[in-house]
């Protein structure tokens, strides 16, 4: 027995070099994606221009490789979600961003990593916009559930909350009473150190009489301008 304990430790050094090399190649990868990621959104912004389609094949292909490389690592998965966020052109064609791959990658990343707010923050992103077209997989319920565990387990991390903020009450007339309260408690939680990005967002989604209702952002300038007894 005592013989082959040698052996099973190399056999097992041998895994853990393995898999030390994937991660590194993996993280290699992801870095030369993000770089092109923002190349390309900063072209579009200053031309209008998508991104030519044998770029965006190429870095699906990347993306892919990476999340094969390491498919418990949530991150990948995001790298690849973001590719596909990414409107292309093929030939004369524009082709939209595939929000619905982007989904099924998300829903890998929480599946990887469950006690990442960012990732469950995300995937509500993901959500929001397949529930906008009625195309979400399981419907408003799987939504609020995105938005809930992004609350529960990003408390404290402000761009969770942002995310959470906005389409929390981007959807806030659909939302049942126990989700609305964690939109609440996103509110209350980014008011404490960024109570002007509270209001700015609410502002944008014509929501500022439901966050200012809360004790938080009551005192606010812009929010005592909406008491009904203001100015006497």
């Amino acid at each position: 027995m005592r013989a082959w304990l040698p052996w099973v430790i190399v056999a097992l050094l041998a895994a853990a070099s393995v898999a030390t090399i994937r991660h590194a190649v993996a993280d290699e990868t992801v870095s030369e994606i993000n770089g092109k990621l923002y190349e390309a959104g900063k072209a579009q912004a200053n031309t209008g221009l998508n991104i030519d389609d044998t770029v965006w094949k190429y870095l699906q292909a990347e993306a892919r490789f990476a999340v094969r490389q390491a498919p418990q690592n949530g991150h990948y998965w995001g790298a690849l979600a973001r590719v596909y966020y990414l409107p292309r052109s093929v030939g004369q064609t524009a082709v939209s961003p595939d929000y619905m791959a982007a989904y099924e990658a998300h829903r890998h990343a929480v599946v990887a990593q469950p006690s990442s707010g960012y990732a469950w923050s995300a995937l509500a992103y993901a959500s929001d916009h397949l529930f906008a077209q009625n195309q979400l997989p399981g419907g408003k319920a799987a939504l609020e559930q995105a938005l809930v565990r992004a609350v529960a387990l990003g408390a404290r991390e402000p761009h969770v909350l942002r995310g959470v903020v906005d389409l929390g009450l981007a959807n806030w007339p659909v939302l049942g009473a126990a989700t609305k309260q964690d939109v609440q408690r996103a509110v209350n939680h980014l008011a404490l150190r960024h109570s002007g990005d509270v209001l700015f967002i609410a502002n944008q989604r014509g929501a500022l009489p439901i966050v200012c209702a809360e004790q938080a952002l009551a005192l606010q300038k812009v929010c005592m301008a909406l008491a009904p007894n203001h100015g006497g």
